[in-house]
């Protein structure tokens, strides 16, 4: 089956662009090069196109979108990565980021097939979308390290929420590599927290958007305590993606622990978030809140 729908191609194009206008707003303190213009997305041999967004410099890897049907689904799928004709670059990356960015799946030459378009043998599993995977191919030289997601294009307007993933996996990616700056930290986030020292190092080591973004996709950006949709109060085009991780265990109480797992966070509302954070530190600081929510006659989805 060929792709024929310049809708899909529209799509792709739109996407990617708004992509890069969030990954220019915010590439600071990383080696992130974004050109002005996103090109018009080329075919590709996996039944698709895709959209280059950038680089991390001169003769470095690049930052690409596709949208395809290499995953061997039906229904076109996207991928967000960083891509190299130098396996080195792509297998030195994955040496630098955090164990959340760790292939979950290895591709190489043998896992594919090649016909009238190239497509895994076998299929990219449901639970293995949203996570890590790294394609090596000793024949072209070729490497990707990038995430699949389900998302399917329906209309000439992208999807809010992809573009939050593929713009945080980038800026994890960038942040964890020689000479990038640590990802900041929101400066009334941990008032409880007297170590101040402590959750700056914390942070250094750990700190990522996309386990963040993984939460609240999880939680379907839905306030665990309040039951606010901010997708349903403001519309998909404003509130989609408007939520926050908030952590279940205070970073002060976590020992010699450094690394964020997702079932340490819960999605909340901003407002919430707050709130959380003047409250005892614990992870059943959550439920207390609810119900104060609840009893004040607050609205629970």
């Amino acid at each position: 089956m060929k792709t024929t729908n310049s809708l899909t191609k529209e799509w792709l194009h739109i996407t990617a662009n708004t992509v890069a206008d969030q990954l220019r707003a915010r590439r600071a303190g990383t080696r992130l090069y974004i050109p002005r213009v996103v090109m018009v997305p080329t075919p590709t041999d996996t039944d698709g196109w895709m959209a280059e967004i950038g680089n991390l410099g001169k003769k470095q890897p690049q930052l690409g979108i596709w949208l395809d049907r290499f995953t061997g689904h039906r229904d076109l799928k996207l991928y967000v990565g960083f891509f190299s004709k130098e396996t080195k670059q792509i297998t030195s990356i994955i040496k630098r980021v955090s164990r959340n960015l760790w292939p979950v799946r290895k591709l190489r030459e043998a896992d594919i097939e090649r016909g009238d378009f190239t497509v895994m043998k076998r299929r990219l599993a449901r639970g293995e979308f949203n996570a890590p995977v790294l394609e090596t191919y000793a024949e072209s030289g070729k490497a990707f390290l990038g995430i699949f997601d389900s998302t399917r294009p329906t209309t000439a307007t992208n999807n809010p929420r992809f573009c939050e993933r593929a713009v945080e996996f980038f800026l994890d990616v960038a942040h964890s590599l020689p000479g990038a700056k640590s990802r900041k930290v929101e400066p009334d986030a941990y008032l409880r927290c007297e170590n101040r020292k402590w959750v700056k190092a914390h942070f250094g080591r750990e700190r990522s958007g996309l386990l963040a973004t993984d939460c609240k996709k999880r939680d379907g950006y839905v306030c665990k305590v309040c039951g606010a949709s901010f997708a349903k109060i403001y519309g998909e085009a404003l509130g989609a993606t408007f939520a926050e991780a908030h952590h279940l265990k205070p970073l002060g109480q976590q020992g010699n622990k450094v690394r964020t797992e997702l079932d340490d966070l819960v999605t909340v509302c901003a407002n919430c978030h707050r709130m959380l954070h003047r409250m005892d530190g614990k992870p059943e600081d959550v439920k207390k809140l609810r119900a104060i929510v609840e009893k004040r006659g607050g609205k629970r989805s």
